[in-house]
C-alpha cells in the first residue's frame, strides 16, 4: 500500500516526519445493510494510523470528502490550521512560548522542575465483549532545558510501553498497539484500581532514574483519577492518614509518588473541570492595583481567583470564557454576562413597532465556567501559588490551539495520546451511543 510512497516514508538520520493525510470517512447510507462495526472494518484511518506509526511516522487526517463531494472551505480553512497544529503536537514539538508560560515571577522556580501529567481513562466493552473494562495510562513530562537554548523537551510514556521517550516515539509506540489488555485473573475493583495506581508509581521511578534525580510534579485530573489515589478526594483534604493497605475503603496508596521517599514528586496537582462539582463564577469584582482604588463590577474575566478553604491550604478557580463568547454576535450582545436564563427578558407583542421586544430564551446564552487548580504539598505557600499560576498559564498557552484548552500542557498531551489512538474514538463512539 505505501509502496510509491516508500522514499519519503523512511527517515533520515535525526529527521521527524509527519504525514498529513485526506481521508474519506464510509458512510452508512452507501452500506445500508453494513452495522457500525462493519463499517468500522472499512474505514482507512484507524488502519493507517497504526501502519505508520508502526514505521514511527506521527499522523493527523482531514476530512476531504463528504457526501455532497469534495470539501471546500468557504473562508479560511480553520479545521486545516488546527490540524496542522495538531500534527506539530504529535511530534513532540515546543518553542518558546512554553518556556515563557512556565517561567514566572515567585522566588519558588518552577522552571527548574520537570512537570508530568498523567492520564487515566476506563475503557469499557463494547457490546458483545467479554472480560474486565480496560485501564488505559498515558503520561508525559515537560523537562527543562539543559542549555540556554530555553527549549523544553517532551517526553512520553504509556502503560502499552512503558518506557520514557521523546514524546513522538512514545505516541508512534502507543498508537503501533492494541490498548492494554484486562488484568489476567479475577480482581476487585479496589485491587484493579491499585495495580494501576502501582503502575504509575513505577513510572514516576523510573523518570527519577532517567533524568537524574530531576525534582518534578505530577498532575491529574481529579475524576479519572481519584479511584486510584483517594488522597485527591474532597473528604481527605488536610489530613494524612496513614495507608497500611488496601481496602474497600481506601486506595493503597493516597498520592502519586507517595512511597518513593526523597524521589517523591514537590506536589500534585489536582485538577478538576467538572461542572457539577467546580463552583460557576457568575460575576467579578475588580479591585485594581492602586490602593484604595474602587472596585469594579466586570461582566467576565479569564483571570486566577485565590479562594480560601476549610482545610487550610487555598484553592485556585481559573475562569473561562466560552470561544465563541468573544466572536460576532451579529448585533454585538452577549446575553449571560450581565443575567442568567431566570432573569430573561420575555417577549413584548405591541402595535407600535418600537414597543416590540424578541423573547431572549431561545437565544444564545454565554457564562463562564471554572478550572480548580488545588496543588497538594510543596514546600510552602509561596510554593503552592507559583504552582497554581504556572497551571493556570500552561493552560492558556496551549501547543495545538489558539485559545485556552481545559488542561495544562503536560496533561492535555498526555490526554491526545490517549484520544488519537487508532481504537479510540471508534469505541469511545459505541459507548456514548
Amino acid at each position: 500500500m505505501l509502496g510509491p510512497a516508500e522514499s519519503s516514508l523512511t527517515p533520515e538520520e535525526d529527521t521527524l516526519i509527519g504525514a498529513w493525510c485526506e481521508t474519506e470517512m464510509p458512510d452508512a447510507e452507501d452500506f445500508p445493510d453494513w452495522d457500525p462495526q462493519q463499517l468500522d472494518a472499512v474505514d482507512a484511518k484507524p488502519q493507517t494510523k497504526s501502519i505508520l506509526a508502526r514505521r514511527d511516522i506521527a499522523s493527523q487526517y482531514l476530512k476531504g470528502y463528504d457526501s455532497d463531494g469534495v470539501i471546500t472551505p468557504q473562508a479560511e480553512d480553520h479545521p486545516a490550521q488546527m490540524a496542522l497544529l495538531d500534527l506539530f503536537r504529535s511530534l513532540g514539538a515546543t518553542d518558546e512560548r512554553i518556556a515563557n508560560a512556565v517561567e514566572g515571577t515567585s522566588t519558588f522556580a518552577v522552571e527548574k522542575l520537570a512537570h508530568i501529567g498523567v492520564h487515566v481513562r476506563q475503557q469499557n466493552r463494547r457490546p458483545g465483549e467479554r472480560g474486565e473494562p480496560k485501564v488505559v495510562i498515558t503520561a508525559t513530562a515537560l523537562v527543562p532545558p539543559h542549555t540556554a537554548s530555553r527549549t523544553w523537551s517532551l517526553l512520553g510514556w504509556s502503560s502499552t510501553d512503558p518506557v520514557w521517550k521523546p514524546y513522538h516515539a512514545a505516541q508512534n509506540a502507543f498508537h503501533a498497539s492494541n490498548y492494554p489488555p484486562p488484568s489476567v485473573g479475577e480482581k476487585s475493583y479496589r485491587a484493579k484500581w491499585d495495580e494501576a495506581a502501582q503502575t504509575v508509581e513505577q513510572a514516576l521511578t523510573d523518570f527519577v532514574d532517567v533524568q537524574d534525580g530531576l525534582p518534578y510534579t505530577v498532575t491529574v485530573d481529579s475524576n479519572a483519577a481519584r479511584r486510584m489515589w483517594d488522597g485527591l478526594q474532597n473528604m481527605r483534604l488536610g489530613t494524612q492518614p496513614a495507608h497500611t493497605g488496601s481496602s474497600d475503603r481506601g486506595s493503597r496508596l493516597r498520592l502519586p509518588g507517595e512511597r518513593l521517599g526523597t524521589d517523591a514528586p514537590v506536589a500534585v496537582i489536582r485538577l478538576n473541570t467538572d461542572d457539577k462539582e467546580v463552583p460557576r463564577p457568575i460575576g467579578v469584582i475588580h479591585r485594581g492595583k492602586r490602593p484604595g482604588a474602587t472596585p469594579v463590577d466586570q461582566e467576565t474575566s479569564t483571570l486566577l481567583f485565590e479562594i480560601d478553604t476549610d482545610f487550610g491550604t487555598p484553592a485556585w478557580l481559573l475562569s473561562n470564557v466560552p470561544r465563541n463568547y468573544d466572536g460576532n454576535s451579529g448585533s454585538g450582545r452577549r446575553l449571560g454576562s450581565k443575567r442568567t436564563r431566570w432573569e430573561v427578558n420575555r417577549s413584548v407583542y405591541s402595535d407600535e413597532p418600537a414597543q416590540r421586544r424578541k423573547g431572549e430564551m431561545s437565544q444564545n446564552f454565554y457564562g463562564m465556567t471554572a478550572t480548580e487548580i488545588l496543588p497538594i504539598g510543596g514546600p510552602s505557600d509561596q510554593a503552592r501559588e507559583a504552582l497554581a499560576a504556572m497551571t493556570a498559564r500552561l493552560c492558556h498557552q496551549t501547543m495545538f490551539w489558539s485559545d485556552r484548552a481545559r488542561y495544562p500542557v503536560p496533561l492535555h498531551a498526555a490526554q491526545q495520546m490517549d484520544d488519537d489512538h487508532p481504537q479510540h474514538r471508534r469505541e469511545a463512539l459505541q459507548d456514548e451511543q
